[in-house]
């Protein structure tokens, strides 16, 4: 994404997550790498409240930070794209750009094997939600927040058909393609899409410190 392109759909509110004191830049760091194994009873959790919550909590006072970005143009989320929330940011006065600010889990449905799963194998994380995209639909090439700031993870519960497609100055363009029931890094700190074809893509996406993700030294360009 061009610096035009960048004002132009209100990134310029997130500027303030592209330079950080948590981590290695994105320089340093791979697009993507495995992590570990996801187990059965985190994936049936996550498919059983897609099925229970059919709304959407991007743009909505739930999910103040999504406000700050143009959803339509700079993404594309729309057309039956959608994200549930899994963490919330719920206490007052604080900053709701924040992404470490969106740690209480949500009480209207039960998470207990997702949330003990999370603390367990990555500690404290942030910002937990479920994507959903529909068949043949595609999240427009953007960048997100820098690995010193905050890192990102993915669970496949249902990836197959998709590409998750990575462009940066150092490996070129790649591209990830995930098996289900797996845990990966993504450096979504450089430029990246998501390219879904003929089944419905469901992951689950969070925050974490650098240096809580296992094995992190892995990730190392070297």
């Amino acid at each position: 994404m061009s610096e035009k392109e960048f004002k132009e759909y209100g990134f310029t509110k997130a500027r303030v997550r592209a330079k950080g004191t948590r981590g290695p830049t994105r320089h340093k760091l791979t697009s993507f790498k495995h992590i570990t194994k996801v187990p059965k009873q985190v994936m049936s959790e996550i498919e059983r409240i897609i099925k229970d919550i059919q709304t959407d909590d991007l743009g909505t006072d739930n999910y103040q930070i999504s406000n700050s970005y143009d959803l339509c143009n700079a993404f594309n989320a729309m057309g039956g794209y959608r994200q549930i929330l899994l963490q919330r940011c719920t206490e007052e006065g604080v900053d709701v750009n924040e992404e470490t600010n969106y740690n209480d889990w949500r009480d209207d449905t039960d998470v207990s094997v997702i949330k003990k799963y999370l603390e367990d194998n990555f500690g404290e994380v942030y910002r937990a939600r479920i994507s959903v995209m529909p068949p043949g639909h595609e999240l427009f090439w953007h960048i997100d927040t820098d690995t010193s700031v905050l890192c990102r993870m993915q669970l496949a519960i249902r990836a197959e058909g998709s590409e998750f497609q990575f462009r940066n100055r150092i490996e070129g363009e790649r591209s990830l393609v995930m098996e289900n029931g797996n845990a990966y890094f993504v450096n979504t700190g450089w430029s990246h899409r998501v390219v879904n074809k003929d089944n419905w893509r469901v992951v689950l996406i969070f925050g974490i410190e650098y240096n809580n993700i296992p094995n992190k030294e892995q990730l190392h360009i070297s």
